[in-house]
């Protein structure tokens, strides 16, 4: 349980304790770590029952083995994950993964956001730049640059990310909601520009090899 995904240097790393204290019975520690591969120092907050006794410590051995017997080690600063965005431009794979690093961390409300974003920023790529986001969605379906059915993907994503837009934040949208909207928003990148790519990169490869 002692590795995460390194805030820093972005590696799942092994994180070594320095230095900790535990606390609450011995039920959580608190800990000042390097990460195994860039050094830097990030914070550990373990929980479980029974980690050690309640005491200072920089005792590596001591600290490893309270490390192992956490239930749970949350992790500071957050370190924000986000899959590659390949086969599409880079301005909007740029967008496409602040929004995936925004959910990884809890900005729900960002992710969302930012996903509605990403899908203007599509139509506007394929030139489509008349118009709010509806009728840009409306053109790339009347264009065929998507199917009806992922045209109201796109609608689905409008409408999570205009209540952010416009301030219509009273019920807050949890992991769940982000995590559907940017799945959406996936479906797009893939129908507008990762699909097309794949077909182009085989039927190339298809002709080179019949010439």
């Amino acid at each position: 349980m002692a590795s995460t995904l390194c805030p820093y240097c972005k590696k799942n790393s092994h994180m070594t304790p320095k230095w900790g204290r535990l606390l609450a019975g011995a039920a959580m520690a608190h800990m000042a770590c390097t990460c195994d591969e860039c050094h830097r120092i990030v914070i550990g907050e373990a929980f479980g029952q029974k980690l050690g006794v309640n005491a200072p410590t920089e005792n590596f051995s001591y600290l490893s083995d309270a490390l192992e017997r956490a239930e749970e080690i949350t992790w500071l600063p957050l370190a924000a994950e986000a899959p590659e965005v390949h086969d599409v431009p880079d301005s909007i794979a740029r967008a496409a993964k602040e929004a995936y690093s925004s959910a990884s961390v809890g900005n729900f409300m960002a992710a969302i956001l930012m996903a509605r974003t990403v899908i203007e920023a599509s139509a506007k790529d394929r030139g489509i730049t008349s118009g709010n986001l509806k009728s840009k969605i409306d053109a790339m379906k009347d264009a065929d640059l998507i199917r009806p059915a992922m045209a109201e993907q796109a609608h689905e994503v409008r409408f999570a990310g205009n209540d952010m837009a416009h301030g219509d934040i009273d019920v807050a949208p949890d992991a769940i909601d982000a995590e559907e909207i940017l799945a959406l928003m996936g479906s797009v990148l893939l129908e507008v520009f990762q699909d097309p790519a794949r077909l182009e990169r085989i039927r190339a490869k298809r002709v080179a090899q019949s010439s």
